[in-house]
C-alpha cells in the first residue's frame, strides 16, 4: 500500500504540545491537591517551553513560514484553531508562572491553572481532530483525535513527575502514581481501538501499533503501578516512563500517516 510521507513537524508539533497539555494538567491538579508545591514553577515552566517548541514546529511545516499572518487568516481552518489552542495555552501557563512568581491568592491561581489546563486538553484532542476528513476514510473517526489525546496523558503525566523528583523530592505522588497507571491503560486502548478502525494496520504500520501501545501506554501503567511500591526511584520510574511514552506517542502519530492512502496531495506548496 502506498503511503503518504509522514509529515515530521506535524508530528513533533502535536507530539510536544499533547506532553505540554497534559503536564501542566497535572501543575492545576496540584493546586488542589497540594502534594508537590515545590514542582509547581519549574513545571510550568517546562509545559511552556514544550508548548512553544511545538508551535515553532509546527511553522517549519509551511513551505513559506513567512505567510504564518496568512494561514491563520481563515478561523475555520485547522491551523487556526491549533494556533489559537496553542497560544491561549502559552498565555495561561504565563499568568500563572507570574502569579506564582508575585505570591497571588490559592483562588486566584487556582481558576488560572484550570483554565490553562482546559487549554491543555483541549490541544491535545483538536490537534487530532484537524485531520478529520471525509476524503481519508482512515482519518475520518473520533477515534484518532482520542488516540491522539490518550496517549499524549501519560508523557503528560509522566513528565511532571520527573520534575517532582527532581525539585520535590520529599512530594506524595500516589494520586499521581494513580494517573500515570489509568493513563497508560486508556493510551493503550486509544492506540489499538484507532488502529482496529483503520483496518489497515500491517507492516510497518503494525510495528507503530504495538510500539505506541507498549511504550506509551504499557510501560508507563507499569511503572505507574511500581511506584507506591518503590517511591525512592521515582526519578527513574517517572523518566523511563517520559522517555517511552514520548517515543509511543511519535509512533502513534506516525501511524496516522501510515494507513492512508494518498488520493491528492494534502498539503499543495501554496503558503
Amino acid at each position: 500500500m502506498e503511503t503518504i510521507s509522514i509529515q515530521w513537524s506535524l508530528v513533533l508539533f502535536t507530539a510536544l504540545t499533547g506532553i505540554a497539555g497534559w503536564t501542566f494538567v497535572c501543575v492545576a491538579a496540584d493546586e488542589f491537591l497540594g502534594r508537590a508545591k515545590a514542582a509547581a514553577f519549574p513545571a510550568g515552566i517546562a509545559a511552556f517551553v514544550l508548548a512553544v517548541v511545538g508551535g515553532l514546529a509546527s511553522v517549519t511545516h509551511l513551505s513559506h513560514p513567512d505567510r504564518i499572518m496568512g494561514a491563520l487568516g481563515h478561523p475555520t481552518s485547522g491551523i487556526f484553531t491549533e494556533a489559537v489552542l496553542v497560544g491561549l495555552l502559552c498565555v495561561f501557563v504565563a499568568v500563572y508562572l507570574v502569579m506564582l512568581k508575585r505570591g497571588a491568592s490559592d483562588g486566584a491561581r487556582k481558576v488560572v491553572a484550570v483554565i490553562g489546563a482546559v487549554f491543555g486538553v483541549l490541544i491535545s484532542f483538536m490537534a487530532g481532530e484537524s485531520y478529520m476528513m471525509s476524503s481519508r476514510p482512515a482519518w475520518d473517526t473520533l477515534l484518532l483525535p482520542l488516540g491522539y489525546m490518550l496517549t499524549a496523558m501519560p508523557g503528560g503525566v509522566a513528565c511532571y513527575l520527573v520534575v517532582v523528583a527532581a525539585k520535590a523530592k520529599d512530594a506524595q505522588v500516589g494520586e499521581y502514581a494513580k494517573a500515570l497507571l489509568v493513563a497508560g491503560v486508556l493510551a493503550a486502548i486509544g492506540a489499538v481501538a484507532f488502529a482496529a478502525a483503520a483496518g489497515q494496520a500491517d507492516g510497518a504500520a503494525l510495528g507503530c501499533v504495538v510500539a505506541a501501545a507498549v511504550l506509551a501506554g504499557v510501560v508507563p501503567a507499569v511503572c505507574g503501578a511500581l511506584l507506591p511500591k518503590k517511591p525512592q526511584q521515582l526519578m527513574a520510574l517517572a523518566a523511563g516512563s517520559l522517555a517511552c511514552a514520548a517515543v509511543g506517542i511519535v509512533c502513534y502519530r506516525c501511524l496516522m500517516w501510515m494507513v492512508s492512502e494518498p488520493v491528492a496531495n494534502l498539503f499543495l506548496n501554496i503558503l
